[in-house]
């Protein structure tokens, strides 16, 4: 049975931090030195930017910073400069006054709670992106604390169980769905929660891990514990803030967009390469890859897709939409951002930015109007 456990003084919950050589950790010096040479030159270089870059200063440099970190440094580097999701939400916890509360499921997969689930009408189960590579961050914390928020004030209580699940190099596909699926599985069968009282969410990596979950609602797969639905019942939405949907960057967005988003072709192959683990992909990895009829009768409500305008994303994103709505008219809302990056609703807060985003104002009066 899972159980609420408070953590120990210093443990590490699902993905333990990478034990990286003394090589590698010199080597972050200089890669580190190597980006901050590639900032000083997009600063200067950004006036000759021209319509295919961002539209702002302050975006072409940090979009340049964050592209470049990613490719200079190696997924083991990048954990090993980071907190897990975990010691981020203990650390927000004390700084906003709240009681951690985790929870361990069977397979010793950790999550935590933001909000009383007790009293909640409604539990949001969130899988955080990063490529499957990369944790959680504040920025997720404070950005659906904020949604919360909003939707307390409009007299909708929503509790968030978010899974720290486990990224790779420690456990590649398919561990990171059935640790999905068990989050699920949890709220139904040990808090008693019908699926019409849980919503999906995710963004990127985390988005296809809310499509992936549904697949198997409606199409079991044995490389997934099994995820029952009472006769006729349905989980009550899906928030995909940029989901994930598709690995190969053949979309024209991936060349109109290249200088305009804050990932990278590169980084998608890499993290998608490392995350199948040799494993041939399918229709639960990459959503756009099914036919449409896949979707039909799709065990959930509604969905809400959101994503920016100028992401690498937006059109293999489209494409899926347009296979779901073919077979679920009324069952998808899709928001597309103007000028937006990759998940820019959290990453707003990640650049200190006050203006609300679209998808962001989306997101919220979507929630409030559907739920």
């Amino acid at each position: 049975m899972a159980e609420l456990v408070p953590p120990t003084p210093g443990q590490v919950l699902s993905t333990p931090v990478e034990q990286i050589s003394l090589l590698e950790k010199c080597a972050i010096v200089p890669a580190l030195l190597a980006t901050l040479c590639t900032v000083a030159y997009a600063a200067v270089t950004a006036p000759f930017r021209g319509e295919t870059g961002t539209r702002t200063f302050r975006e072409h440099v940090t979009y340049t910073a964050l592209r470049t970190a990613v490719q200079r440094l190696t997924t083991r580097q990048l954990q090993f400069i980071s907190e897990p999701f975990s010691k981020i939400y203990e650390t927000w916890c004390k700084d906003n006054g709240y009681q951690p509360e985790f929870v361990t499921l069977k397979s010793g997969c950790k999550a935590f709670w933001m909000g009383d689930h007790r009293s909640a009408k409604y539990i949001v189960v969130y899988y955080h992106g990063g490529g499957f590579s990369l944790d959680g961050e504040d920025t997720h914390i404070k950005f659906y604390h904020e949604v919360q928020t909003t939707l307390k004030e409009s007299g909708i209580p929503v509790a968030f169980l978010f899974l720290e699940y486990t990224l790779v190099p420690h456990a590649t596909y398919p561990t990171q769905i059935r640790e999905a699926v068990e989050a699920v599985s949890y709220v139904m069968t040990e808090l008693k929660r019908p699926a019409s009282d849980i919503i999906l969410g995710g963004d990127s990596a985390g988005g296809n891990m809310c499509l992936a979950v549904l697949s198997h609602l409606t199409h079991p797969s044995n490389d997934f514990p099994e995820l029952k639905l009472a006769e006729g019942d349905k989980l009550k939405a899906i928030l995909c803030v940029a989901p994930w949907v598709h690995f190969g960057a053949q979309w024209e967005s991936s060349q109109r967009n290249i200088h305009k988003d804050f990932v990278s072709a590169y980084a998608g192959e890499m993290w998608a390469r490392t995350y199948l683990g040799g494993k041939k992909s399918d229709y639960y990895t990459e959503a756009v890859e099914a036919p449409a009829d896949w979707w039909k009768d799709a065990k959930v409500e509604q969905i809400l897709c959101t994503v920016g305008s100028d992401e690498l994303l937006v059109d293999c994103i489209s494409a899926w939409v347009k296979k779901y709505k073919s077979v679920n008219p009324e069952g998808i809302t899709y928001v597309i951002g103007a000028y937006e990056a990759h998940i820019m609703p959290i990453m707003n807060v990640r650049f200190g930015l006050t203006k609300e985003t679209e998808q962001g104002a989306a997101i919220k009066s979507w929630m409030k109007a559907r739920l």
